[in-house]
């Protein structure tokens, strides 16, 4: 019988990144409701999920009873081979 990890009840922080755009200072303070800014990814295309800031996974976005949600697409290769062995 596998022993019970203790770190199992240890919340971490899951963020999923979009996309970035780098900006200037003074655009960002030009900014109003309903500007729209372009990020580096395409509408559709995978984007990054993140534990407390380090990559994780991949994943796309999906609806679950009217809520965001994201599906893991694949696991980041370090995650992979930790998963794996």
């Amino acid at each position: 019988m596998k022993k019970p990890n203790r770190l199992n009840n240890v919340a971490v922080l899951v963020t999923c990144e979009l996309g970035r755009k780098m900006l200037r200072l003074k655009d960002v303070r030009q900014l109003e409701e309903q500007d729209v800014i372009e990020l580096d990814k395409l509408a559709g295309e995978a984007f990054d999920i993140r534990i407390n800031g380090r990559e994780f996974a991949s994943g796309e976005a999906v609806v679950v009873t009217d809520m965001m949600a994201v599906r893991v697409t694949s696991l980041a290769r370090t995650v992979a081979r930790e998963v794996g062995s």
